[in-house]
């Protein structure tokens, strides 16, 4: 029988974190582990939230965690239970041992199902649609009636595969196109005077300093980006976050430079075999240099020395990851909203969110990438309601 225990204080979730950070290595989720998750609650939780952390145990080990949160108010119709970090990437997901998931759900679900307050929406944001938690949690909800599940968005996730025995193997498989541009890019980067290195901690703070800088440059005049809006809150998360995942080499800040000066700037986590690349920013003075080219084809080379087998390049199918990945891995939002007499007026709050979605994904589909960069150029433009 598994043991599950809700935790709902702030400073209870630290003693967690090694039994936690091993399961999220098992697990391959570095956006999962204890290193990002806490420094969310540091810097970027409101002062609303409140943790209702799920840890499921099956004896002494911790087999499942789901670090879920939720923000009370009495002036809101529903109460939402989210899980931290969609505000930086997707892919997440709760963690179980593999292979243990439904058994973890259906401990998970009877948790949540007697929470204070109780949930009238489970947000499953930037979820793997791989992975079996959605219809695991519905179909494993305690009672006799499960809760209703609706997916409203889906984005996918290009991913990078190291099957070859090593990097000089895998530039081989790509296509002599790819392999001359990626090899004049390296010349033309080094005549320039460029040089590329990994943050260290005596470089953390301005590392992380010049990534907020360069994304947000990156961004104007484009529309809106969940990172600039975190404003100084960005920055202070991701130095957090380094100091505790560098010493395990698990956070990888990959720095260009011209004259010691930052160009580009691109953020990955690893844990386990997998490594996610968060986002990143360059200077548009450089375009021609293709620094975020240049800084991925530095991360998977990297990546064969440091043995992880997959880089996850994040949502979005840009043309720039599309030319390094060999498979794709969606990612979905949905929400699983309980039985009860909340259920009804959830869904009609909800539907109107889920209609909008409906229509800018089948807008999205009719758009090429520059038609739509110039409709997100145009909104930014706009004054705000």
């Amino acid at each position: 029988m598994l043991a599950a225990e809700l935790v709902t204080a702030r400073d209870a979730l630290e003693p967690l974190s090694a039994a936690w950070d091993e399961l999220a290595v098992l697990c391959d989720r570095p956006q999962m582990t204890p290193g990002f998750v806490l420094a969310w609650w540091r810097h970027i939780a409101s002062a609303d939230a409140q943790p209702r952390l799920v840890a499921v145990r099956d004896g002494d080990q911790l087999v499942g965690i789901a670090p879920f949160y939720v923000e009370p108010s009495a002036r809101r119709a529903r109460i939402d239970y989210r899980l931290p970090g969609i505000e930086l990437c997707s892919g997440l997901a709760p963690l179980a041992v593999p292979g243990r998931e439904r058994d973890v759900a259906a401990a998970i679900g009877a948790t949540l199902a007697r929470a204070t307050p109780q949930p009238s929406l489970i947000a499953l944001e930037g979820l793997p649609t791989a992975t079996p938690w959605a219809a695991a949690l519905r179909e494993r909800w305690p009672g006799p009636r499960q809760p209703t599940l609706r997916q409203y968005h889906q984005h996918g996730c290009p991913l990078v595969t190291l099957t070859e025995p090593s990097f000089d193997a895998w530039l081989a498989g790509k296509s002599s196109n790819f392999r001359g541009q990626m090899r004049r890019l390296r010349r033309g980067f080094a005549a320039a005077g460029g040089t590329t290195r990994l943050s260290a901690e005596a470089t953390l703070e301005q590392d992380v300093a010049d990534f907020a800088r360069l994304h947000a440059e990156r961004w104007e005049g484009r529309g809106d980006s969940h990172l600039v809006q975190l404003g100084a809150q960005l920055p202070a998360m991701l130095a957090d976050m380094g100091r505790a995942l560098l010493p395990s080499g698990r956070f990888r800040l990959r720095m260009l430079e011209l004259e010691d000066e930052a160009i580009s700037a691109q953020l990955f986590l690893a844990a386990g075999k997998t490594v996610v690349y968060l986002n990143g920013g360059w200077d548009e003075r450089h375009a021609k240099l293709k620094p975020s080219m240049l800084g991925l084809l530095d991360t998977v080379e990297e990546t064969f020395a440091t043995g992880e087998q997959k880089i996850d390049l994040g949502a979005g199918e840009q043309a720039y990851k599309q030319r390094f990945a060999d498979s794709s891995e969606p990612v979905g939002w949905s929400v699983l909203i309980p039985p009860g007499r909340r259920r009804m007026l959830t869904l009609a709050h909800t539907a109107p969110m889920r209609m909008r979605y409906t229509v800018l994904n089948a807008a999205k589909r009719a758009l090429t990438d520059e038609q739509a960069d110039r409709l997100r150029a145009l909104r930014a433009r706009l004054p705000s309601a």
